[in-house]
């Protein structure tokens, strides 16, 4: 009798917990007839908040346009051809780097895609002059050979990087490396 009893009660609090807890949508607001909320965008016609939002921001552009008036624009750049101390670094035309940017918290970030994982780069801007301020990078486990090229693009940006954007190119150069980029 008392395993039948705790299994009911166990039963119930689960079926409960259930009930209560999955039904319920966590995003958008309640829609009621006539409110002019909108379902699934959790904007309301006529108001600018947006109490849910239902996607995740884009990083290279939100409302607030935080990449307008930065060193790169809004654009973002892909890699066509670089050298470096050994010569020409032929992957960055076949396996090319990304780059764009963004101010967030007081700091210009560069967001680099690799051909295998993702850098984030908050950089001081002087002049021409990129400065690494902090590296944030993503680990999947790069294998032969994009593990080298990860190795090689953060070499590339733990020393100051200087910078030109002259039309749809854009070069970055330093002691390690130069690179030449096109708006894509």
């Amino acid at each position: 009798m008392r395993r039948i009893r705790l299994r009911f009660l166990l039963g119930a609090s689960i079926a409960c917990a259930l009930l209560t807890g999955c039904g319920q949508t966590v995003n958008e607001p309640p829609v009621s007839t006539g409110s002019g909320i909108q379902p699934g965008t959790g904007i309301q016609s006529g108001n600018t908040q947006q109490p849910g939002i239902t996607q995740p921001p884009d990083p290279t552009r939100s409302p607030e346009t935080p990449c307008e008036g930065g060193p790169l624009g809004c654009s973002e750049f892909t890699s066509v051809r670089g050298t470096d101390a050994t010569g020409d670094v032929a992957w960055l035309g076949t396996d090319p780097l990304r780059v764009s940017s963004r101010h967030a918290n007081g700091e210009w970030t560069l967001f680099v895609h690799t051909p295998c994982n993702y850098l984030q780069v908050a950089v001081s801007v002087q002049d021409d002059v990129f400065t690494q301020l902090w590296m944030m990078v993503t680990d999947h486990g790069c294998v032969e050979p994009t593990d080298n090229y990860q190795a090689w693009t953060e070499e590339l940006f733990e020393q100051p990087v200087q910078w030109k954007l002259d039309g749809d190119t854009l070069t970055l150069k330093n002691l390690h490396a130069t690179i030449e980029l096109k708006e894509s």
